[in-house]
């Protein structure tokens, strides 16, 4: 998994608000998410989100956060992005800073 670090800078390219009793997973929000990005179905996504992190333990995070009075930010990249999720369900979605599909010219 690799180690994001937020550039306040970067442009937003998607943001949702996930409802942890309504919306289901908070990782098929993920997939979701870089698909709107992508514009594209998320079954035809070309990234998959198990390459960057592990699905099951963000939803053990996700979920115990709600059950807690502790806060949760989860930073992380994938693909030519770097996803956001907060416990109060923010999913946010900005282009990497140290994007490896940009090429050096």
């Amino acid at each position: 998994m690799s180690i994001a670090t937020t550039d306040a800078n970067s442009e937003i390219l998607y943001r949702a608000n996930h409802d942890r009793d309504s919306d289901g997973p908070v990782s098929d929000a993920v997939v979701e998410a870089l698909a709107a990005v992508e514009n594209v179905e998320p079954q035809n996504l070309d990234v998959r989100l198990y390459d960057s992190i592990d699905g099951d333990a963000l939803e053990c995070l996700y979920e115990t956060t709600a059950e807690r009075s502790e806060r949760l930010r989860v930073t992380f990249t994938i693909s030519a992005y770097e996803v956001t999720i907060e416990d109060d369900g923010y999913i946010v979605v900005r282009e990497r800073v140290d994007n490896p599909e940009q090429s050096v010219r």
